[in-house]
């Protein structure tokens, strides 16, 4: 498991983040047809807002609601919708959807019948856009190393150093790149090549000052360091 971790980090990290925005995105989904569906089959009325309960940390308050069913009997709703500063006053008159057939399905109007949706698509947009985003770029990534492998060219980099990647953690262990650079005589620019992540010291595997890099010839920014020459990571 940790072997295959380290080689498919960014995959993992990036799923995670994906599939945590994918269930908000759902769960935002579904509240919302609720809200939808009860305030176009439900049973409209006003409330009023009968007493404000704390929540557990003493900061903030939800309202308990008390409406007259169609039947004449009087029915309380506590909302599960704790905010601060409370988002109703008491003795507010409030409009209201509710399941005649389960009166304590209600939709109370104001922060109840938004927030919640508002809050879970946002984690959708923060997470999903963070693990989609990602993992395309990732496919992305092999598919330019592919094409590399297939039509890239060959240049021997000059060899600058191995350095850690501490933008990248895993149970507290960073894992290293190999730096190099090359000279392109045809404009007399210098390009800095960073390896793939390593997770083990490729130090004393590396022989000479050069390492070979293959590049795209019209875009040298597009490369990838030939790490062929490396023992395959046992754990």
């Amino acid at each position: 498991m940790g072997t295959w971790l380290k080689r498919n980090f960014y995959l993992f990290f990036f799923g995670i983040f994906a599939l945590v925005g994918t269930g908000m995105g759902i769960g935002g989904t579904i509240f919302w047809l609720q809200s939808v569906n009860l305030s176009n089959n439900g049973v409209q009325t006003n409330g009023t807002v009968i007493e404000m309960i704390r929540g557990e940390n003493g900061s903030t308050q939800a309202p308990v609601v008390e409406f007259v069913l169609k039947n004449g009997e009087r029915h309380q709703y506590t909302s599960s919708m704790f905010s601060s500063p409370p988002a109703y006053e008491l003795g507010e008159v409030v409009k209201l959807w509710y399941n005649p057939a389960n009166p304590d399905e209600v939709l109370l109007s104001g922060m109840d019948s938004w927030f919640v949706p508002l809050l879970l698509g946002i984690f959708f947009l923060v997470f999903g856009g963070i693990g989609y985003g990602g993992l395309i770029y990732q496919w992305l990534k092999k598919r330019d190393i592919t094409w590399l492998k297939q039509h890239g060219q060959v240049v021997e980099a000059t060899l600058l150093g191995v350095h850690l990647n501490t933008s990248v953690k895993m149970n507290g262990a960073s894992p290293f790149a190999i730096q190099c650079q090359w000279l392109d005589p045809s404009t007399n620019k210098v390009y800095v090549f960073d390896s793939d992540d390593i997770w083990f010291d490729p130090t004393t595997f590396i022989k000479g000052d050069t390492l070979p890099v293959l590049i795209n010839p019209e875009n040298p920014g597009l490369y990838t360091v030939d790490l062929s020459f490396l023992p395959e990571q046992g754990n």
